[in-house]
């Protein structure tokens, strides 16, 4: 069994090891608050201040600025959701959605900056405190993360997202078990998102449980037919396990996906060698008649 380990380090190596990172966290954007009122006309003489707000011209920048985030254009909508806010401060939607933006465009501290002042508007307000852990996690101030996901999951128990984003800080800390419980957690509120037992799979590798992460992957490739890192993971925690029929059969599913990959061609080769190269197991010796 010595070739298995060989294999490993010579196919899977440093590829497996970047595959079974964690998954990114993720952002939420907030909703679009109901369009106000516009202000009525014979109050404007007497309110002059409200000359320079529009209400309803700010909710339509926002929609505008939340098809462009739909789109991937994070810039543009920055643009419309900057505008928007211009034109009604005190929605604190806004601010949150110019976060969010800021967030996707890796400029994580006014992310934050915007989710202060949006705290300010809407304390209770639970996808300010998930946004805001989730751009202290990308600036890898994990400990500091802790607190605002907390306090998201206080006023949103039933959130899969913060769970998730609390597994990542957890699983970044090599505070493994409390991860495991957080993704525990998500999966029962959240039973068909991949991405849910993806992360669980790792941590479970983590903690050396390869059974347990073998099916966690099982499940994603379940959920999502076509997920090649759930299938290479898959397989390489196989072969550490001994099974190289079980890591072969993943592979070939995984190239059924992804006829063209040489990767998992190259990787299919070497596993079938290794298996050539195994000695036959052993067998009890024949009965005296």
């Amino acid at each position: 069994m010595r070739m298995g380990k060989r294999f490993l380090s010579s196919v899977f190596g440093s590829a497996a090891a970047a595959m079974l990172g964690a998954l990114p966290a993720e952002v939420c954007v907030a909703t679009i608050s109901s369009v106000p009122r516009p202000i009525d006309a014979s109050l404007r003489q007497d309110a002059q201040p409200l000359l320079e707000r529009d209400p309803v011209r700010a909710a339509r920048l926002q929609a505008r600025g939340v098809q462009l985030v739909e789109q991937g254009k994070f810039e543009q909508a920055l643009e419309q959701f900057r505008r928007a806010a211009g034109l009604d401060p005190d929605n604190s939607a806004t601010l949150i959605n110019m976060a969010y933006c800021l967030d996707k465009l890796g400029r994580y501290g006014e992310a934050i900056t915007e989710l202060q002042r949006a705290k300010k508007l809407d304390p209770d307000n639970a996808t300010i405190y998930l946004n805001w852990g989730n751009s202290l996690l990308n600036l890898k101030k994990y400990e500091e993360a802790i607190e605002p996901l907390q306090k998201s999951s206080d006023l949103a128990p039933n959130s899969p997202l913060v769970h998730m984003n609390l597994a990542a800080v957890f699983t970044n800390l090599g505070r493994n078990k409390e991860a495991g419980a957080e993704l525990e957690r998500a999966a029962a509120l959240d039973s068909k998102n991949p991405a849910v037992f993806f992360s669980w799979a790792v941590v479970l590798s983590a903690q050396s449980n390869a059974a347990e992460a073998v099916e966690k992957y099982e499940r994603v490739i379940e959920l999502d037919p076509k997920n090649l890192p759930a299938y290479f993971n898959c397989a390489a925690l196989l072969e550490r396990m001994g099974n190289l029929e079980g890591a072969i059969e993943k592979i070939r599913s995984a190239l059924a996906v992804d006829p063209n990959n040489t990767t998992l061609k190259d990787i299919l080769g070497k596993l079938a060698q290794a298996r050539g190269q195994q000695p036959p197991a052993a067998s009890a010796p024949p009965r005296r008649q």
